[in-house]
């Protein structure tokens, strides 16, 4: 029986910082159901300056509240994909590994991470015993091949291929949190029905969520005093990275055709490479219904933060979707009951089977500010039901029933 879990998330955070809520909650409410559960995290906080070893510690344990951590020494990076990042991604996985046997050995680790040269972790656990599950919540590497960075053919992409391939093969089971994972397998022909190695019976899919309890209690207990937040306005707002994949500009482009609505402002929360150069396009082009606000939420004011908008939008690149998105904000639009805007088509669309908004690839900026007033424009009485069809449909992403989904694959094992 299992019954003491590691979970290893390099891109885990405390709760006082974590705004992808997925391996703590399954943390907690996993310890609630009886089983012992430990995260391992990188000490460095992702897209943050921040790391929790200031000395010359390789780790860390801390409690917070009822979490157990082990924070890994990892170096700092800038880059989202740069040396100094893959050079932290080795330092975690086989720091770990070196340090595994100070603490007590689990039954099963079920790690969220992917293998670069080597998945040391995975090698760990067979040599001990130990059940393994690969959590997958994106489809990386294939971003870079999808987002026209690097060929298919790249030697170093077929490579990674190959890793991830083996990965699958080796684990005991795979969990992602995105729906299409049987055709994403299927049109790699690496499932055994097409003379693969991939066992599609060890393919779970447990999707992202959000915890409905904290949100509620964090909505009434933590706001904000920004007027933006507090006009007229119906506020369009975006919450998240603003870098290549999440296509910000196209957003900002569609705000500018809407410029001339005087009862509507675009607020973008969060950082990244392109926040920069997209500020200096509002202020040259005038763009006074565009705000760029902080770059950061500490989770707890996001609840206050979504409850204010009128409309809230998923942005990506093109083709991002085409399995399924697994996007944590995506759940928190729900959560706070408003109607949600995606510029792409998404496979296994949560938007579209709720009937909760407009998701489909919009090719022009004309197409995405259509989009936006399709929304912004509704009789109030539509757009009041499609705020109650939000929350309601939120509660089918609830963390404590996702956990038990997840307590079924455990015990399958």
């Amino acid at each position: 029986m299992i019954k003491s879990i590691w979970l290893v998330n390099k891109y885990a955070m405390p709760p006082q910082y974590e705004s992808r809520l997925r391996t703590i909650k399954f943390a907690h409410y996993l310890q609630e159901m009886g089983y012992k559960v430990t995260v391992f995290d990188s000490s460095v906080m992702h897209n943050m300056d921040l790391d929790l070893i200031g000395d010359n510690h390789k780790y860390i344990e801390r409690q917070y509240e009822d979490l157990n951590f082990v924070h890994i020494k990892t170096c700092k990076y800038q880059k989202t994909a740069g040396i100094s990042r893959i050079w932290s991604e080795i330092q975690f996985h086989y720091r770990l590994v070196k340090f595994a046997k100070k603490f007590e050995k689990p039954d099963l680790v079920v790690a969220t991470t992917f293998p670069l040269f080597s998945n040391p972790i995975l090698n760990y656990c067979h040599r001990n015993g130990i059940k393994y599950i690969t959590e997958i919540l994106d489809w990386w590497p294939d971003d870079f091949v999808d987002f026209g960075l690097v060929s298919a053919k790249n030697p170093v992409m077929k490579y990674l291929f190959w890793r991830a391939k083996k990965n699958y093969v080796e684990s005991d089971a795979t969990v992602f949190s995105i729906e299409g994972r049987i055709e994403y397998m299927k049109d790699k022909k690496w499932d055994k029905d097409q003379g693969g190695p991939v066992d599609l019976s060890k393919m779970y899919y447990i999707n992202n969520g959000v915890d409905l309890n904290d949100f509620d209690t964090w909505v009434n207990q933590y706001s904000i005093d920004d007027p933006d937040l507090k006009s007229d306005k119906k506020r369009i707002i975006y919450l998240g990275s603003v870098r290549l994949a999440n296509n910000v500009g196209q957003f900002i482009k569609a705000a500018e055709l809407l410029k001339d609505r005087e009862d509507v402002i675009f607020l973008i929360y969060g950082n990244g490479e392109d926040r920069e150069p997209l500020i200096q396009y509002c202020k040259e082009h005038g763009l006074k219904n565009v705000k760029f606000k902080d770059k950061w939420i500490e989770p707890k004011y996001v609840p206050f933060v979504l409850s204010q908008s009128y409309l809230n939008v998923l942005n990506y690149t093109k083709g991002f979707g085409k399995y399924g998105i697994s996007s944590s904000k995506m759940f928190q639009y729900m959560a706070a009951g408003k109607p949600i805007v995606c510029n792409v088509d998404i496979m296994y669309s949560a938007i579209v089977k709720h009937n909760i908004g407009v998701c489909h690839d919009m090719e022009s900026d004309e197409a995405y500010a259509d989009a936006i007033k399709t929304i912004i424009d509704l009789p109030e009485s539509e757009y009041d039901a499609m705020c109650i069809r939000a929350r309601e449909a939120a509660k089918e992403y609830d963390y404590p029933y996702l956990t038990k989904q997840m307590a079924e694959v455990i015990e399958k094992l």
